[in-house]
């Protein structure tokens, strides 16, 4: 398992409806599971009586000196269930699965001394999956954020060497006043499971050492970072991120708890089971919202398509009015009347005279006046100019 979990496959499907929004806080529900920032869980010291999940252990009270072998006991994550692995006993530990989305999840184990001589954190939950800037994901620096979905972070990729770097001084910045780049001797091995399942269009990793002063003393810090590109769809992920921090003759035992701790790590077959049925939800979520989507669109064109038909009949209405005004002055202006005839049903124009009104036969001849001519005259209608 890598550091972020995340379903490549649908991504350019996710990607496709994302926006940038702020993000909405730091805990949110998708169906019964609580997402929870990192910064707020609390640590347990591995002690006496522990409870992990339903497991209970029975140690020995007293801490074990940190330069002794440690005695270890399973740990198994509490929130889904997802891994389990070593950790010392009498220890403050810390981590566990941390879901953002359905797609996003998330895990960290972090131990420490309680004289403080020795950190050691593996994986980091407040690392996001990144997406290349592009058309759907915007520019480079603010967050990608699909609700329920996933966080993501919009940004350009980085090679495993300048993010390590950037990532400790950050990760010790409270600790350590100065660090120094040193020579790094210590690359952790790798489990087979932490391997990539598909094969990365790039892919980078870097190990890396500083000399830390601190106000307790000097430290050393390792930091082993892996860096690669999935897909074509523009995601790239911290896939390993693993740090120390230790006294100088503590260094050793540090590095080799950690590689104890990597090679004891296990991913739970319920918890594959658990993803897949999250990553359903999480399709049937996104496949109802593109349908309320098509709903809305379908609407809207309907919508917009009668408000146009409204718009144009009342263009055609006001060019016919305008164009009858038109016509009515060219025959005031050139003395024609517009008739109609009852009796056969016709209109016909004729040149407007002085009396009152019109009258035709059956040969067509027309004649203006106040009086009905007879002699096989009829009266016709003046419709006006």
């Amino acid at each position: 398992m890598t550091n972020n979990r995340i379903a490549v496959s649908v991504l350019a499907v996710l990607l496709a409806g994302t926006g940038c929004h702020a993000a909405s806080g730091s805990q949110i529900t998708i169906g019964q599971q609580t997402i929870t920032k990192a910064a707020q869980q609390k640590p347990t010291v591995v002690g006496a009586q522990t409870t992990f999940g339903q497991q209970t252990v029975n140690k020995t009270q007293e801490q074990q000196p940190t330069g002794a072998s440690p005695t270890w006991v399973r740990y198994t994550d509490n929130a889904e269930g997802a891994f389990s692995m070593d950790v010392p006993v009498g220890w403050q530990v810390e981590g566990g699965m941390y879901r953002f989305g359905y797609f996003d999840v998330r895990w960290m184990m972090d131990i420490r001394s309680l004289d403080g001589k020795v950190i050691i954190r593996i994986s980091d939950p407040d690392v996001p999956p990144y997406v290349l800037p592009g058309p759907h994901s915007g520019p480079a620096g603010h967050p990608a954020i699909r609700p329920n979905m996933f966080q993501m972070v919009v940004d350009n990729y980085q090679e495993a060497k300048p993010y390590g770097e950037s990532y400790t001084k950050r990760r010790f910045a409270s600790v350590c006043t100065t660090l120094m780049p040193i020579q790094s001797d210590w690359t952790p091995t790798m489990p087979p499971a932490w391997h990539e399942i598909d094969t990365p269009v790039r892919i980078t990793d870097a190990s890396l050492a500083f000399n830390c002063n601190s106000s307790d003393g000097p430290r050393i810090a390792n930091t082993y970072a892996v860096t690669a590109i999935h897909g074509h769809d523009g995601l790239w992920m911290v896939d390993v991120l693993i740090t120390v921090l230790a006294t100088p003759d503590k260094l050793q035992q540090a590095r080799s708890m950690t590689q104890h701790m990597i090679d004891s790590w296990q991913e739970t077959p319920q918890w594959k089971t658990h993803q897949e049925q999250m990553t359903q939800i999480g399709l049937g979520q996104m496949q109802g919202e593109f349908q309320r989507f098509m709903q809305q669109m379908a609407q809207y064109h309907q919508e917009r398509t009668a408000a146009m038909n409204q718009q144009v009949a009342g263009f055609e209405s006001r060019m016919h009015q305008q164009a009858d005004q038109v016509t009515s002055f060219g025959n005031i202006l050139t003395g024609i009347t517009n008739l109609y005839d009852p009796q056969t049903g016709t209109q016909f124009q004729a040149f407007s005279g002085p009396k009152a009104n019109y009258y035709m036969n059956g040969q067509g001849v027309k004649i203006n006046s106040n009086l009905d001519p007879g002699n096989g005259f009829h009266q016709v209608v003046n419709m006006g100019p």
